[in-house]
């Protein structure tokens, strides 16, 4: 390999080259090395990550499940609040005319009660 001389002058002779292209493969050696622990690294996160979504694929089915459940049993509370509304309303349709005839709404028994009471205090005495 012949050497030219403006090669020896600007310094970048046989050695020099050599030497830049060992030091490029050195720091290309040690730039796939730092990328293979990245990678390395990465498929544990990726793991990890598919762990915990399968894990979470599973909660989530079990809360599906659990708000079918509480579905159907909202329909059913449903229904029997339904039934007791039909069963109800003859009932609550008598309350109107019931507080009519008793004038103050089912009170008078109570104050019958609280005259019984001072009679009978009064007799034991």
């Amino acid at each position: 390999m012949t050497v030219s001389p403006e090669e020896t002058t600007k310094g970048w002779g046989p050695t020099r080259k050599i030497k830049a292209l060992t030091n490029a493969v050195l720091n290309l050696d040690e730039t796939l090395s730092r990328l293979d622990i990245i990678t390395e690294r990465l498929l544990l996160v990726l793991e990890k990550l598919d762990n915990t979504l399968t894990k979470l694929d599973g909660s989530l089915n079990t809360l599906n499940s659990s708000l079918d459940t509480l579905n159907d049993s909202l329909g059913k509370l449903d229904n029997v609040l339904d039934n007791a509304d039909w069963m109800l309303s003859p009932a609550q349709s008598l309350r109107k005319p019931l507080k009519r005839l008793t004038g103050r709404g089912g009170k008078e028994g109570v104050v019958v009660r609280d005259e019984l009471d001072d009679k009978n205090a009064e007799i034991e005495k």
